[in-house]
């Protein structure tokens, strides 16, 4: 038996830090068992905790972005070893489908997310296949690590605007994954970038961290376009405006989670061919760059983290994360 410590919803609305004698399950030969150093607290754990998610309910235990330690290894596991300090990727895929055989595992139907459908990371000890595993530099502080997973997602979303998209580009919204695409498109050449943000200091933020301009929603010039189009919030007046401000031949992307169906102005679209993209989540190459970039300072996330909170406090950080100044919250587990 060993003393385990989780972070569960137990109900809607309601968070607890539980902690339980468990006997800890043997690996498998490609199986990598982790000790989470950091755990942060995301838009969509709010979703579940507040009962809005529309397939993971309370009781849950909750928690896909973490940094952790790896504590065992299987007897075939070659990509890391006992002490490496690593980012777990989430997506627990089949394997076995089209997507997961072209490694598009983002795309595995239904998703096996940690914390969602898949059981969550926010305990002391966890075991995760090892091609989840992606190892960083002992160099790079844990509490950096952490914020891998938004990072990946921006690296994905800009991946997925075409080069030519780059040149003049703009952002809708500068929370934590907004802000994570503006220095994701600043790191991968974009040319100039605008945010809109309602919240004065994180318009701050966005320049500083690689916005040309920031304004307040309505401040833009009504004949204003841009080449490319990044939906953080992807609410219905967002998503119009998005369309809206794209030149012909341009291209959207929805980053944004919407909490329903959408209109979008189709004749325009059609006619002078702007493409719509989604972008959803990241594959493993993903991983990779982000950590190279938190590791030489490229990806900065010193204004980032707002809020550092012990396991045992588990509630305040996701109290913490509603506040609007919030960015990223993380829980911190014993080391």
């Amino acid at each position: 038996m060993s003393a385990i410590t989780k972070v569960v919803f137990t109900e809607i609305g309601q968070v607890a830090t539980e902690k339980v004698d468990e006997p800890l399950p043997a690996l498998k030969a490609n199986e990598v068992r982790i000790a989470p150093a950091y755990l942060g607290v995301c838009g969509s754990d709010l979703h579940v905790l507040g009962g809005g998610h529309p397939f993971a309910k309370p009781p849950i235990v909750t928690g896909h972005e973490i940094s952790a330690v790896v504590t065992e290894v299987g007897a075939e596991v070659t990509n890391t070893a006992v002490g490496d300090h690593v980012v777990v990727d989430p997506i627990m895929a089949c394997m076995n489908c089209r997507a997961c055989r072209n490694k598009r595992y983002n795309l595995c139907e239904p998703p096996q997310v940690a914390g969602f459908r898949a059981p969550g990371f926010g305990r002391s000890s966890h075991v995760v296949p090892a091609r989840n595993i992606h190892v960083a530099p002992k160099s790079l502080p844990l509490e950096v690590l952490a914020f891998a997973e938004p990072a990946a997602c921006a690296h994905h979303c800009v991946n997925r605007l075409p080069v030519d998209a780059r040149e003049i580009v703009l952002v809708i919204g500068a929370g934590t994954i907004g802000l994570s695409v503006v220095q994701a498109l600043r790191i991968m050449g974009a040319g100039h970038i605008t945010v809109i943000e309602p919240d004065a200091r994180k318009r701050q933020l966005a320049l500083k961290l690689g916005a040309h301009r920031a304004m307040a929603p309505g401040e833009l010039a009504a004949d204003e376009r841009f080449t490319g189009v990044i939906d953080i919030v992807a609410a219905q007046a967002t998503i119009t405006e998005a369309c809206t401000k794209v030149v012909a031949g341009g291209t959207v992307i929805c980053m944004g989670v919407p909490n329903g169906p959408r209109e979008i102005p189709l004749p325009s679209m059609q006619r002078f061919e702007r493409d719509l993209l989604s972008t959803g989540m990241y594959v493993p190459d993903d991983f990779d760059a982000v950590i190279g970039w938190l590791a030489d300072g490229r990806f900065d996330t010193s204004d980032l983290i707002t809020d550092v909170v012990s396991v045992e406090e588990a509630p305040v950080a996701y109290a913490k994360a509603k506040e609007p100044t919030s960015i990223k919250v993380l829980i911190k587990f014993p080391s």
